[in-house]
């Protein structure tokens, strides 16, 4: 039972706590709001682990009222949809101040240590009410002289206006240069009014009927195989012929999880539910009939669990057929308008969570007896639509086995390539094991395209250089703004820099929109925004509502988390830490152009080949076949690569054949990973391909970038020490300049290595023949190893404990006469602008890429 688990974690509790207690003094809290360092270690780890342990919603966070200047305490939303709630009446004016105050809150709390608070309180919610403009793009890049469409949504503004900027700076950290963001003169300037816009969330099948095959006018009996995943208090429709009204029939489940037939007679609405509720991780055969001329309805339900399909074992489970049958009170009106419908009963309501197998429709009603037998075993409805996937299974068409012409269309990219009803456990692709792999995974919250009208559509101007830019769109009375970022690229087969600059886009859209992972200590105003507006769609780490991972992921919605200036808990990353690039870039004055994972992936080494050197972003953590396999032929040609991130190329992802905006990711069992995919279910739809880290298809990073993810962490950032390779005659150059300990300095934890940390191994495929030029020191044991590194949960792995955890920076050359100089670190970028630009960070990374142009000269 779960109150059985509820009840063994809340007793572990009880001791820990007065094991703890004990430890706490006010000398103990100084060092916790002052000292970074001492967290790390006991006797504070140990109430800092114990307290981090505890769920999300139980600790309190910091709320960035206003930027750098008043601070409040706030309670985490509970479930999906609300948000953060005010939970104390003072305002703070610093933020160590604030962390104090909840830590003391904290303390008392869970302790019962110190006093309790005196300004405790319980919300209001946090909650954005007013105008506001939203927008994206329909393409990530665009050359010169291209068509480029933006689609806006005005809400609450009446008038909007709009201009070019070009982006090159957004981090206001006053360590930082500050922002750098211009205006293009005269360019794609106007005033425009204003309309809203609402994305249609929901993953759906919709089958045009228009001859009325369907509608079940004579009578009807609808059939399916179904796998529910989740209860949300709201009905959630399997199959649906169903239009205002309301008019006709829609067989789902209540807001109980009851299996129920509605009926609709034109002027109201009938229910005839089973009995109980359907046990939620298990396969069942249900099926509803309806006989208009006794106004009869018969509903029967039958577990079809086996030893692998489902949840729990046939050996708990009354396989006997549940049978409801009932006289309708009201009428029925067949809907003559409107799509059949699977997972929904109208394309904007009643969305079904769980996985469906072979729906099917007879034109007229079936007996008792033949209900129980269409649920035990695969029907042979007269309509009945296929899931079966083929070679792969992205394909958006279903088809109905009885008339081609009712083919039925995925709406908002259910998942397939998912296991069924029959799956073994034993053939673990769907393209061998077609049958085993029969169904589709339904979401109330997918998205995969937000499916806005164009607003704007502009022509990148012919003398635009390559780089960052955004559609700066502002209402006219200045009550809000909102910047759509894009990439100028040069035409296709051109190149107008030395340099490129690679930003990783597809890193981009896997983080899209994050809501946050676990608690968030210090909230800022965006993060604030994201969480009541999951209309906007998922992030690659967040779970659907039924508590699956997100594995499809769209470029066609607005993603606030890349607009400039919108901050979450994550700020600076992403595209914000890849502009440290651009600026240092710009700010020393080399040739650059600006190019996209996106443009890598469609264009392959071709991309490419133009430059003397491409930079890749702070990030680089997802990547097709495709994109690793243009870096690796790029290099071995002749090309000079530079890695300057952590944690890059490390899990698989690939692109819609036929919807390319959108990204698929299907995450293995091995990784640092905010969820897994289901057993059986580790092959992309899209592709076929496995997923999963490029570690677990023998294609580590290491073989191509000299250093893989090693560590991740928290705390202070570290720095580099040079050595302890002898240093060759020929490379001893990249070093001129640079001080033996550099990096010290940075926007990203205050030192250059950090935040995800790589690090050169020769048992992972490290080339042999690389030199490492400086390997990181100071980290703490906030860092701790990879997820995949460990062989067991085994002590002493920490920054201060194992030389494991560390960042190397190395260089290699391969064979085609290119070279590889990687630095491994997350936190490298934000190193860049320190002292004026005047630093070691900035330095070897001139050395190299000053290196690469001379050599492109010679």
């Amino acid at each position: 039972m779960e109150s059985s688990v509820v009840g063994i974690r809340a007793r572990f509790a009880e001791r820990r706590v007065e094991q703890l207690r004990s430890l706490i003094t006010e000398d103990l809290v100084t060092a916790w709001i002052h000292d970074p360092e001492a967290v790390h270690r006991e006797p504070l780890s140990l109430l800092a682990n114990f307290l981090g342990q505890r769920a999300a919603t139980e600790r309190l966070s910091v709320y960035e009222q206003t930027r750098r200047e008043v601070w409040r305490l706030v309670r985490p939303p509970a479930r999906r949809g609300e948000t953060y709630r005010l939970a104390d009446r003072r305002e703070f004016t610093s933020l160590n101040e604030a962390r104090e105050a909840g830590l003391r809150r904290e303390l008392f709390d869970v302790f019962g240590w110190g006093e309790p608070s005196q300004d405790a309180v319980d919300g209001p919610e946090l909650r954005h009410e007013g105008p506001v403009l939203l927008g994206y793009a329909d393409r990530v890049s665009a050359a010169p002289g291209d068509r480029i469409t933006f689609m806006v949504s005005a809400e609450q503004v009446a008038e909007y206006t709009t201009e070019l900027v070009r982006v090159r700076h957004t981090d206001d950290n006053p360590e930082s240069p500050g922002v750098r963001i211009e205006q293009v003169p005269d360019v794609w300037q106007g005033r425009h009014t204003g309309r809203e816009q609402r994305v249609r969330l929901g993953s759906h099948i919709a089958v045009r009927d228009p001859h009325g095959a369907t509608t079940g006018a004579d009578g009807f009996t609808v059939a399916a195989y179904i796998y529910p995943t989740c209860v949300t208090g709201r009905p959630q429709v399997v199959v649906s012929r169903w239009e205002e009204g309301p008019r006709g029939y829609a067989l789902g489940l209540d807001e109980t999880g009851r299996l129920t037939l509605w009926l609709g007679d034109g002027s109201g609405e009938s229910a005839v539910h089973a009995e109980t509720p359907l046990p939620l991780h298990r396969w069942y055969g249900v099926a509803a009939s309806y006989d208009p001329e006794t106004g009869r309805a018969t509903l029967v339900a039958r577990p079809l669990v086996t030893g692998v399909n489902s949840r729990v074992s046939p050996i708990v489970v009354d396989d006997r057929p549940q049978v409801t049958e009932q006289d309708v009170e009201g009428g029925f009106a067949p809907a003559e308008h409107g799509d059949l419908l699977f997972a929904a009963r109208t394309p904007e309501d009643d969305h079904y969570n769980g996985k469906i197998e072979r729906p099917g429709v007879w034109p007229y009603p079936l007996a008792r007896a033949a209900l129980v037998v269409a649920v035990s075993d695969d029907h042979d409805a007269p309509l009945r639509w296929s899931f079966e996937p083929g070679e792969t299974a992205a394909s958006l068409v279903v088809p109905c086995v009885g008339r081609p012409g009712l083919d039925g269309r995925l709406v908002n990219l259910p998942v397939r390539g998912v296991t069924g009803r029959h799956f073994t456990g034993r053939i673990e692709h769907y393209a061998a094991d077609p049958r085993g792999y029969a169904a589709i995974h339904f979401h109330e919250d997918s998205l995969a395209d937000a499916g806005w009208e164009p607003s704007h559509e502009f022509t990148v101007p012919d003398d635009l250089p390559s780089g960052v830019y955004a559609l700066q769109v502002t209402a006219a009375d200045g009550s809000c703004e909102r910047g759509i970022p894009f990439v100028v690229r040069p035409r296709q087969g051109t190149a107008t820099g030395r340099l490129a600059l690679l930003l990783p886009t597809a890193t981009y859209l896997a983080y899209s929109n994050e809501r946050g992972l676990g608690h968030v200590p210090v909230v800022p105003d965006g993060t604030v925004f994201l969480e009541h507006r999951y209309d906007l769609g998922h992030s690659a780490y967040a779970r659907y509502t039924d508590g699956s991972g997100v594995s499809y992921i769209s470029w066609s919605r607005p993603i606030l988390t890349l607009a400039p200036g919108f901050r979450v808990h994550l700020s600076p990353f992403m595209l914000a830490s890849d502009l440290y690039f651009l600026d240092w870039l710009t700010e020393l004055g080399y040739s650059f152009d600006v190019i996209t994972d996106h443009d890598l992936h469609a264009e392959g080494v071709d991309l490419l080949r133009p430059y003397a050197g491409v930079i890749s972003g702070s990030h680089p953590e997802y990547a097709t076949e495709q994109m690793i396999d243009a870096i690796e032929t790029y290099v071995d040609g002749g090309g000079n690569f530079a890695y300057l991130g952590g944690n890059g190329y490390y899990w698989v992802v690939s692109f819609h054949p036929e919807l390319p905006h959108v990204m698929e990711l299907r995450r293995g069992e091995n990784g640092t990973r905010s969820w897994q995919a289901q057993t059986g279910e580790h092959h992309h739809a899209t592709t076929g391909e496995r997923g999963g880290l490029w570690m677990n298809r023998s294609r580590p990073p290491q073989k191509v970038f000299g250093v893989g993810f090693s560590a991740q962490g928290s705390g202070p950032s570290g720095r580099y020490r040079i050595g302890p390779d002898a240093v060759p005659e020929d490379l001893k150059h990249l070093l001129d300049g640079v001080p033996e300990v550099f990096g010290d300095s940075g926007l990203d934890g205050g030192g250059s290595a950090g935040g995800e940390i790589d690090r050169y191994d020769l048992s992972l495929g490290s080339p042999p023949e690389a030199v490492v030029l400086a390997t990181s020191e100071g980290l703490l044991d906030g860092y701790q190893f990879a997820v995949e590194e460990l062989s067991g949960t085994h002590p002493g792995h920490g920054g201060s404990e194992d030389p494991e955890v560390r960042s190397d920076i190395v260089y290699f050359h391969t064979r085609g006469g290119g070279s590889v100089f990687a630095t491994g670190s997350i936190s490298y970028s934000g190193g860049l602008s320190a002292h004026g630009y005047d630093n070691g960070i900035s330095r070897i990374t001139r050395n190299v890429l000053d290196h690469w142009l001379g050599k492109k000269n010679d």
